[in-house]
């Protein structure tokens, strides 16, 4: 009996995938439910794991693109029952001698994803391994110190090789440019080539402008340092800068909707639903999480939705579901020092949101000149449905609303 390795249906906006890497080899055993392949989509990776146990046969190589439905392998399996245990034997064809591969055995030697993560990430074969867990099993502590020894080695033997995990055959065609000692050829990840479609054709086919203001950071800065323990302490999470600028957008929103819409050919699509995205940035790229209802959240579980956002974005653990709409988008440059950037619409959105770096500056306040924590913030829009004043007061509308903390924490 052979099953299927099929690619699952992920969602409605992705119609491909790409085989990020086989977690396995052709011809190894695999245990049910233990991951065998990585999955790429434009907007997140997934892992996904075999249905039944069986030796797996690989159809598709690593790096190709393939679609919702379509083959991928397959897991054949010959089950017999010795002494109450079940265990896999190689299928016909397969060389004389060969003996049975206790597919429980297998399975004993994977801790669970924390194991398997440092094995994907210092590129080990488990088999190369000696488990000191219950039965041989595999334990985090036993992966770093391998990852230690072998440094030690290498160090000791500079011309030794790391031992890989395990190889893949090659998937680049003979046509792709060849690599040379001055130059590295790393093909674009998916999420890449999406980036690059969606900001090229979003200044094709949008009219981008940006308007500019600058923030008085003060007033917030102060009410974080006097409540950020209390919040802490009640909330378990820190109070950020974004659930404010998360609530200020919301009730600029409300006050310029045509900045919540999109267009639509020739009409506009009016929404009256708040949908924040939040930009995070990862090694893969960037990604945005959407914010259901931002309008309905308050201060305390945006902080936390942001918090796990953020680490599940680094661990590339987001759903499709998850990083899929969005009426409005706020990036934060600031985070890596940026001072002053005109951001890019996340189409079909009409509007994006930059903040950057908080800078301490000389500035006039009630006719005296005072040192200030000041922000730039830009706004990027679709000038073919909003207007030049439009934009300015959105922004303008930001700003009241950062400067006045206690008034947005009340109306929230």
């Amino acid at each position: 009996m052979r099953h299927e390795i099929k690619v699952p249906h992920v969602g409605e906006s992705v119609s491909e995938v790409r085989i990020a890497r086989w977690l396995k080899q052709d011809g190894e055993p695999v245990a049910m439910d233990e991951p065998i392949l990585e999955l790429e989509t434009d907007k997140a990776n997934m892992e996904l794991s075999a249905e039944s146990a069986g030796i797996l046969r690989i159809q598709k190589a690593a790096g190709q693109t393939v679609v919702p439905g379509q083959v991928l392998g397959f897991l054949e399996e010959v089950r017999v029952e010795l002494e109450g245990a079940t265990t896999a034997k190689a299928p016909a064809g397969s060389a004389a001698g060969s003996k049975p591969v206790d597919i429980g055995a297998r399975r004993s030697e994977v801790s669970g994803p924390a194991v398997r993560k440092l094995l994907r990430e210092h590129d080990i074969d488990i088999v190369s391994i000696s488990g000191t867990g219950r039965g041989g099993r595999v334990r985090k502590e036993d992966v770093l110190n391998f990852v230690k020894t072998r440094a030690a080695e290498t160090a000791a033997y500079p011309g030794t090789a790391p031992v890989p995990r395990r190889t893949q055959p090659s998937s680049k065609p003979s046509g792709e440019p060849k690599e040379s000692e001055r130059e590295r050829i790393v093909p674009m990840s998916l999420l890449r080539q999406k980036i690059s479609e969606r900001m090229v054709k979003a200044q094709q086919t949008a009219a981008i402008l940006t308007t500019f203001n600058e923030i008085d950071m003060f007033p917030v800065m102060e009410l974080r340092a006097k409540h950020k323990e209390t919040f802490q302490q009640t909330h378990g999470v820190r109070l950020g800068l974004m659930s404010f600028f998360v609530k200020a957008t919301v009730e600029a929103l409300q006050v310029i909707p045509v900045l919540n819409a999109r267009v639509d050919g020739n009409n506009i699509v009016c929404r009256n639903y708040y949908d924040v995205g939040v930009a995070v940035a990862t090694d893969r790229g960037l990604v945005v999480p959407v914010l259901r209802d931002a309008d309905k959240m308050t201060f305390p579980k945006i902080e936390i939705a942001i918090e796990e956002y953020a680490r599940r974005a680094r661990e590339g653990t987001l759903t499709v579901d998850e990083l899929t709409g969005g009426t409005f988008t706020i990036t934060n440059g600031g985070v890596f020092g940026s001072l002053f950037s005109t951001p890019i619409l996340n189409p079909p959105q009409s509007g994006i949101l930059g903040m950057h770096v908080i800078q301490k500056r000389a500035v006039v306040v009630d006719d005296q000149i005072v040192i200030r924590p000041m922000m730039y913030v830009a706004l990027s829009y679709d000038h073919r449905i909003v207007d030049g004043k439009e934009a300015v007061t959105f922004l303008k509308r930001i700003k009241e609303c950062i400067e006045d903390p206690p008034r947005l924490m009340l109306s929230a």
